[in-house]
C-alpha cells in the first residue's frame, strides 16, 4: 500500500488523460469509416448489400431500414439521377465522396449500370485515360435525420372534462441533433405552462 502526494496524483492523472486522448485519436485514425461502398447493382438491391455499406460507414441500421433502402435503390436504378457529375477518371473517388457530404447522407453506394452483376473498382476507373467517359450510379442512403424537431401540446384533462371543452395546459417546442450513428439525439426543450403561468426549459434525449 502506498500513497501519493497531490503533485504526484496530478501528474499521474495528467499521464492517464494524455494516454486516453492519444488512444482515442489513434483509434479514430485507424478506424475511419468508409463513406462510399462499391457493389454490384444486384448486391446493392439487397438488404445484405446495404448492410455491408452501412458497416463500412460505421452506421447502425434496423432491419426495416435495410429493407426499405434496398427497395428504394431497386426503384431508382432506372430513373434519371438527381445530379449528373462530369469529371476526369482520376477524380472519381473524390467526387463520389464529396457527393455524399453535399447531400448530407449517412453513406453512399456506387454501382456500374452497364455491368450490374459486377462490383465497381474505383481504383481501375481512376487509372483510365483522361478523356474516358465515366458512367456510374450513386445511391446516397439516409439512415437517420441529422436534426429532429417536435411540437408537444398537453391538454388539461381535468378542466376540459369539467367545462366540456378542450383546454391546453402546456405547449413546448424541442429540437435535437443526432449524437450517435445508431439514431440517438440530444437537444433542448422550450415550453410554456398556461395553467401555472410559467416558462419551462429542459433537455431532451431521444433514442
Amino acid at each position: 500500500m502506498f500513497s501519493l502526494t497531490k503533485r504526484q496524483a496530478a501528474i499521474l492523472l495528467g499521464v492517464v488523460l494524455l494516454v486516453a486522448v492519444v488512444g482515442y485519436f489513434a483509434y479514430q485514425h485507424f478506424n475511419k469509416p468508409e463513406p462510399v461502398t462499391t457493389l454490384s447493382q444486384e448486391q446493392a438491391e439487397t438488404p445484405a448489400g446495404v448492410q455491408q455499406a452501412a458497416d463500412n460507414a460505421q452506421v447502425k441500421m434496423l432491419q426495416s431500414q435495410l429493407d426499405e433502402a434496398a427497395k428504394e435503390i431497386a426503384r431508382l436504378k432506372n430513373k434519371p439521377p438527381d445530379t449528373i457529375i462530369k469529371t476526369v477518371p482520376v477524380e472519381v473517388v473524390k467526387v463520389v465522396t464529396k457527393e455524399v457530404e453535399k447531400r448530407d447522407a449517412d453513406f453512399g453506394i456506387v454501382t456500374d449500370p452497364n455491368n450490374s452483376d459486377k462490383k465497381v473498382d474505383l481504383s481501375k476507373i481512376a487509372a483510365l485515360p483522361k478523356g474516358t467517359t465515366v458512367n456510374l450510379n450513386q445511391y446516397n442512403v439516409y439512415a437517420y435525420k441529422k436534426v429532429i424537431r417536435g411540437i408537444n401540446v398537453m391538454p388539461d384533462w381535468s378542466e376540459s372534462i369539467k367545462k366540456g371543452s378542450p383546454r391546453i395546459q402546456e405547449v413546448s417546442y424541442d429540437i435535437s441533433r443526432r449524437i450517435t450513428k445508431d439514431g440517438k439525439y440530444l437537444g433542448g426543450v422550450l415550453g410554456y405552462d398556461f395553467k401555472h403561468d410559467e416558462a419551462k426549459v429542459g433537455i431532451r434525449y431521444a433514442f
